[in-house]
């Protein structure tokens, strides 16, 4: 049987390769065992599989094989290196069994070369452009001519260049050089690279003998016949072998004639495949044979039949190997129901003989026990048991042997009925039947016989319950065997010892918005934490309770200084609270968390800080009260390919989420919207002076400060500005984050100074005109921006410069009720509404000058005039830092600590809403401001280079059918923005998908919160369970799960038991769905 490719074999299959793979993409590549390998080709329409056996074949295939689940070494450095890169050749090197696939450059450019050998044990290479070897698959032993390893250089050029004709000279020298024995088909195959069957052709095709010997029988003569019949033969075979060049050949499966099964078996034929050919030479016409359009479809038929052959035969074998051991089972129930069959006959036997001789029996026992009474010694009693038996003594002849250490005698009996027939029949040859039988010298003959028949019992007793037993015990071997037969399809694989990561020394876990957060194991990790790892945009946690961890929440490396969700806090407020003695005493308490610019090191005078403490500066940002519910679980390592399915997985998350937020967006607006007209104050001069008359009645306020407040609050009249300006608003508010954003009505709060009342009074005008424009929607009229300006280059007078408009002849103008508007209204408006259009941004509040009736005071305007000599170089962010330590922008202060404290959540609660709602502004714009600029500098692109070649990267169209080659593997292609965007800890998850390639597991210990969605996770409470014991009850869960896979099963087995145990909480209980089941189960098994 052919079992392997000839030269010819190899140039027909590439023929037909070059002219189905080139120019379509390497879509994956799998390893079937160890040498052969599946490379998956696709272009839109139409998938190509091409299968790979070192050394044996190549092929086009149609069958479906079942491939390893985890890519050996060698398989994911091909991947890594020719996914999605398209075929621009394949050739067959030389004459030789070589085969070179070519791949295009990416987008760096560099081309890569799969070279295939098929000959002595095979091998297959990657080598770059420059056939610099990459990778190998088997390696060579290096010697004088050849030296193949990884960084060597190909040698293309040993190999020939092609097919060479047959000249007569070179056929002579051929023929001469043959010994005495050597005949046709020998010498020819051995000169030259046609293989067996080809010349074999050739010799038939010139109407020689194959097997005639060249010395004798072949003339080597110029004028020779047979010469020049042989030379036409190799022209032939030249013309034959040169059409496989241009065309793909048909391809022969030739049969085996089998004399003996078509004898045997008359009513089916079996058809055994013996040889594969493109060419049906000359020697096969006469047998039958099997012909396919391509070479490549009767190589892919003539092997996935001797594959599945081989597959049926191996699960044959299992199976008869099964069904041995259950037969030995059999056997060995069998034999021991037969073996207490016998032991029953035989204990009856002994019973009855031991009642035939009785009298004997009894006279030997009581001959032997007196003679033991005498205190005679045991040898010699033995020689006088042999004195008399040589006197022909017959109670001496019944005594075989003494058993004294036993107390026993072993007697050989006789029945004394058969004995007379046995007399009769000596004559004819027969020997009498003794047997031996033991006797206790302490009981009497009857005493023994009852023995025997007892033991009788016992025995059938045992044999009734053995034949019920046997059926259970046959059917638990079956089990058994079954479940050896499934363990044996289950390949072990050994797992490298893995690396870890930075953060495994201390207590960590992933929250659910994917942040990681840390804690301190003792004093020294706690003081490692702050000063190596605790950076600027992160946030440091803690519980003022003995034993409780210190816990850092890592920020994301692109939040550009985004705060941490609160959901994340509060998880690392569990961490730290259950890591205390909160967790043994079962006590509710809640922990906080501060900036890290609040935590120091230095300790106030006076005093010491101990290896892990910290002084808190500043205010306190208490948490909830925490539930001491804490959890345990796995999470997975992914590889590179496989990272793109879960990290889009989220980001489609996180855009459902950021177009809920966009949805409610309109509602916050419109409240802050709200609170800034509530809020208007009047213009910078009038606060001025309000501050500076109010400073002397609220000193006892103002000038302490609470130790809590990280930042005052700002000025009341620069939030109302920022509020209309997103960008400024983000900046503001990230510096002052305790900003008071809603106040009490102003008409009904309390003043202290009559500057403060004056104002009041003029501010309630302005404030409802403001509610009434917002309630009937008339902000889009905007300011004129003549009017603006000479409000700003007024000296502060409170002269108005435009016509006072009342709240009615607004809503007239709404209405668009003309007639009862003056044309110089009518003037007003179109103004406004043309300068609303050319100006991009909305005039600050602070800088309207609403008209109001006039209120002027006396010595106003003189002391207008003073105070703007006075700051004519302070600037606003001066001012505005003055007012800040004046504390006079604060408003009217609450009285009483209730009142206080009411007052404060109110300010903080409020603060915290703006500052969301400018946060998502503000990321709203930066994100239309980014897709503008990539919009932009893609249409740049598009105009300046409308085709880019190939070697400089790749097409949008291209680049679309990769997207779909590997959509259809479940691969997922990231953005090269993603890809610089990816942490270590997008590598790990905790809910693999089944076509996810993992190398590890990851034991994990969280609050419950943050693990709720794993795939593998038990429910941790305070108990008294030991670590140990914890581990071994959440893992066999785990196992018993109808999801988890032989794979993940397998790799949380392989988790060193002290990482697990280093990983759980101490002193727990252990909770989960199918706990008890699982206990119910372990139990059963044990049983």
């Amino acid at each position: 049987m052919k079992q392997r490719f000839n030269a010819l074999d190899v140039r027909a299959t590439v023929t037909n390769l070059r002219e189905r793979l080139i120019g379509i993409r390497l879509q994956n590549i799998y390893d079937v065992n160890a040498k052969t390998f599946l490379f998956k080709f696709a272009k839109p329409d139409d998938k190509e599989l091409v299968l790979v056996e070192s050394g044996i074949r190549i092929h086009t295939t149609q069958f479906s094989r079942e491939k390893s689940i985890t890519p050996t070494p060698f398989c994911a450095k091909l991947r890594k290196h020719l996914r999605t890169r398209r075929v621009t050749n394949v050739r067959q090197l030389g004459i030789d069994r070589i085969v070179d696939f070519e791949f295009a450059g990416g987008e760096m450019g560099i081309g890569y070369h799969i070279i295939c050998e098929f000959y002595a044990s095979g091998n297959i290479i990657l080598t770059d452009h420059n056939y610099r070897i990459l990778a190998l698959l088997r390696t060579v032993q290096p010697s004088e001519t050849l030296k193949m390893a990884v960084g060597e250089i190909y040698n293309v050029k040993t190999v020939l260049n092609d097919f060479e004709r047959v000249s007569a000279d070179q056929l002579v020298t051929a023929l001469k050089s043959a010994g005495p024995k050597d005949n046709l088909k020998k010498i020819l195959n051995i000169k030259f690279e046609y293989g067996p069957a080809m010349i074999e052709h050739i010799i038939i095709e010139s109407s020689l003998d194959p097997n005639m010997k060249v010395a004798t029988d072949f003339d080597t003569s110029e004028d020779s016949p047979m010469l020049h019949s042989l030379l036409e033969g190799f022209e032939k075979g030249d013309e034959l072998i040169k059409s496989t060049k241009d065309t793909v050949p048909e391809g022969f499966i030739v049969l085996l004639d089998d004399k003996k099964n078509q004898k045997t078996e008359d009513k089916e034929k079996i058809e055994i495949y013996d040889e594969f050919h493109p060419y049906l030479y000359k020697q096969f016409e006469n047998r039958a044979y099997k012909k396919f359009e391509t070479f490549d479809k009767a190589v892919d038929e003539f092997f996935s039949a001797i594959e599945s052959q081989k597959l049926e035969l191996k699960s044959r074998r299992q199976e008869e190997a099964a069904l041995k051991k259950l037969e030995a089972v059999r056997k060995e129930q069998e034999s021991r129901v037969q073996s207490l069959l016998s032991q029953q006959i035989t204990n009856v036997r002994k019973a009855q003989l031991i009642e035939l001789n009785l009298q004997m029996v009894d006279a030997a026992i009581t001959i032997i026990r007196n003679a033991v009474a005498s205190q005679m010694d045991w040898q010699d009693l033995n020689d006088l048991v042999k004195e008399e038996k040589r006197r022909m003594n017959p109670i001496a002849m019944i005594i075989d042997t003494l058993k004294l250490e036993t107390n026993q005698i072993t007697l050989v009996l006789s029945d004394p009925d058969l004995e007379e027939d046995e007399e009769d029949s000596e004559n004819e040859g027969n020997e009498p039947q003794f047997i031996k039988v033991d006797v206790e010298i302490g009981l009497t003959a009857f005493a023994n016989a009852r023995k025997y028949y007892e033991q009788k019992k016992s025995t059938a007793n045992k044999h009734e319950k053995t034949i019920e037993a046997s059926s259970k015990a046959l059917k638990s071997a079956e089990r058994k065997i079954r479940q050896d037969l499934k363990e044996t399809k289950i390949t072990a694989t050994i797992n490298k010892i893995r690396k870890p990561f930075w953060f495994e020394k201390f207590l960590w876990f992933i929250s659910t918005d994917g942040h990681l957060v840390i804690a301190g194991r003792d004093m020294q990790q706690n003081e490692m934490l702050v000063k190596r790892y605790l950076s600027k945009d992160d946030v440091y946690v803690h519980a003022d309770l003995h034993g409780a961890a210190t816990v850092i929440i890592k920020n994301k490396p692109n939040a550009n200084g985004q705060p941490i969700p609160p959901s994340t806090l509060y998880q690392a407020g569990i961490m730290s609270v259950c890591q205390s003695k909160a967790w043994d005493s079962k006590m509710v308490t809640s922990a906080y968390w501060v900036y890290p610019d609040q935590v120091s090191k230095s300790a106030p005078s006076g005093e010491y800080l101990t290896t892990g403490s910290f002084m808190i500066r500043g205010k306190k940002n208490f948490l909830p009260p925490v539930q001491l519910v804490y959890g345990f679980g796995y999470v997975f390592k992914l590889d590179e390919s496989s990272i793109g399915n879960h990290v889009k997985g989220n980001n489609d998350n996180i855009e459902n989420e950021e177009n809920s937020v966009q949805n409610e967006k309109p509602e916050i607006d419109q409240s802050d919207k709200h609170i800034n007209l509530i809020e208007q104050k009047t213009d910078p001069i009038e606060e001025n002076e309000i501050n500076e008359d109010s400073v002397k009645n609220e000193s006892a306020e103002t000038s302490a400060t609470t130790s809590g407040a990280s930042t005052p609050a700002r000025e009341v009249s620069q939030s109302d500005n920022d509020s209309d300006d997103s960008d400024d608003s983000s900046d503001d508010e990230n510096a002052f984050p305790d900003t008071q954003l809603q106040s009490l009505p102003i008409s009904t709060a309390p003043k202290t100074s009559s500057a403060v009342n004056a104002a009041t009074e003029r501010t309630d005008e302005k404030d409802e005109t403001a509610l009434q424009a917002d309630k009937y929607n008339l902000e889009e009229y905007g300011d004129d921006s003549e009017e603006l300006e000479q409000a700003q280059s007024s000296t502060g007078s409170n002269t108005p410069n435009k016509k006072f408009i009342t709240a009615r002849e607004r809503r007239l103008m709404k209405k668009k009720n003309l007639t009862a508007l003056t044309d110089d209204v009518k003037q007003s408006l179109e103004q406004k509404k043309e300068t609303k259009k050319q100006q991009k941004k909305p005039a600050k509040p602070a800088e309207k000058a609403v008209a109001s009736p006039p209120t002027t005071a006396r010595g106003r305007k003189n002391k207008a005039k003073k105070i703007k000599s006075k700051y004519a170089d302070q600037d606003e962010e001066e001012r505005q830092l003055r007012m800040e330590l004046l504390g006079s922008n604060k408003g009217p202060q609450p009285k009483g600590k209730k009142a206080k404290r009411e007052a404060r959540a109110k300010e903080e609660k409020a603060a915290l809403e703006k500052e969301r709602s400018a946060r998502r502004s503000a990321e709203e714009k930066a994100k239309k401001a980014e897709k503008e600029e990539k919009e932009e500098k893609e249409d740049n692109e598009t105009e300046s280079k409308p085709v880019i070649a190939e070697s400089e990267g790749v097409d949008e169209k291209d680049k679309e059918t990769i997207r779909q080659m590997l959509k259809e593997e479940n691969i997922t292609v990231l953005e090269a923005d993603e890809v610089a965007n990816l942490s270590v800890l997008d590598s790990l998850t905790a809910n693999p998908l089944p076509e996810d390639i993992i190398h590890f597991a990851i034991p994990i210990c969280a609050p419950y919160t943050a693990i709720q969605k794993y795939k593998y996770k038990v429910k941790l409470t305070p108990g008294s369970l030991k670590r140990g014991k914890a581990i071994k009850q959440a893992q066999s869960v785990f196992f018993n799960l109808n999801d988890a896979t032989a794979r993940e099963k397998e790799l949380i087995k392989s988790v060193p038991e002290m990482e697990g145990i280093n990983t759980m909480m101490s002193k727990v209980k252990v909770s989960a769905p199918n706990l008890e089941a699982s206990k119910r189960k372990k139990g059963g098994n044990r049983r």
